[in-house]
């Protein structure tokens, strides 16, 4: 879908962006995560075409990025409308210029999965902050596009609006959509993302899975009950067994087999094992390692 190689921006001496490497596959979501001012807005608006790379190439779709306007949609971190109009009328506006055949059809569809049907004939400027990043979102999905691009489509909501367009967002995940989403809350991307990209002073320093980034520790949690404190001193001493609570433990698994033989000798000591797994790290644990730095989420 999105293939960036090599890319540089750089105006006049100072450089936005260096060296840039991303790839967003099919059916993929892709959290593009930084502090501000990291150059997250630059590196789209390149891949979008509304800015020219000083060195590098962006393909989307095995194409340069300007032949691709009609099969992307796009949410702008900062997006203007012209409020006069109904959420319907912009809609409607929109899909007419667009080329977009039934529009009638189609923007009902839009809008009632967004959850705007009952606001859809109010004007815009009697919209509250969510309900224009509903409308937002529904325009970037107009056309039916295969790939989406949100930009910071989260901040500025409340609870509550987050949690409806975090939805909207797996709503399209669920159409097999691929999305490139540009935030810097991180537990929402660590919510709906599959892979992040960390741009850190210009470059990228990181990315990948999250389910194997966040969850390839050899550290597990045990909870289990009937641990005596002999038995606990005696595993403490061969698995280095750490003790969190009354019936929480840490382990961490050094060889192969490990995990084995320590659930082989809780058992075999009378213990009750409730819960064995690996302990999840955050994105923001993972973001700070790679960092070397204090994360603002604001």
């Amino acid at each position: 879908m999105i293939e960036v190689s090599n890319l540089t921006k750089r105006y006049q001496t100072k450089k936005v962006l260096t060296n840039i490497n991303l790839s967003l596959k099919q059916n993929q979501t892709l959290g593009l995560v930084g502090r501000n001012g990291a150059g997250k807005t630059t590196l789209i608006k390149i891949i979008l075409g509304f800015l020219r790379p000083t060195e590098g190439e962006v393909k989307l779709f095995g194409r340069k990025a300007a032949a691709n306007h009609g099969s992307v949609g796009y949410l702008p971190e900062q997006a203007s409308y012209h409020l006069v109009f109904s959420g319907q009328e912009y809609l409607t506006l929109l899909g007419k210029m667009s080329g977009l055949s039934a529009v009638e059809n189609r923007v009902s569809e839009v809008l009632d999965l967004v959850g705007m049907t009952r606001d859809a004939s109010r004007r815009m400027s009697r919209y509250s902050k969510g309900m224009l990043q509903r409308l937002g979102v529904a325009q970037a999905i107009l056309l039916d596009p295969a790939l989406l691009i949100l930009d910071e489509p989260l901040t500025g909501l409340d609870p509550a609006g987050q949690k409806d367009l975090r939805d909207i967002i797996i709503e399209m995940q669920r159409q097999h959509k691929s999305i490139l989403l540009c935030s810097h809350l991180l537990n929402e991307v660590e919510r709906v993302c599959s892979h992040f990209s960390i741009i850190h002073n210009s470059s990228i320093i990181a990315q990948g899975s999250l389910q194997k980034e966040l969850f390839s520790s050899n550290d597990y949690k045990i909870k289990a009950s009937g641990i005596s404190e002999e038995m606990f001193a005696k595993l403490r001493e061969i698995f280095n067994l750490s003790k969190l609570s009354a019936d929480d433990y840490l382990f961490k698994e050094e060889t192969g087999g490990q995990k084995e033989s320590l659930l082989r000798s809780l058992l075999d000591g009378g213990a009750t094992i409730a819960e064995l797994g690996p302990v999840q790290k955050s994105l923001e644990d993972y973001f700070l390692r790679a960092t070397g730095g204090q994360y603002e989420d604001h």
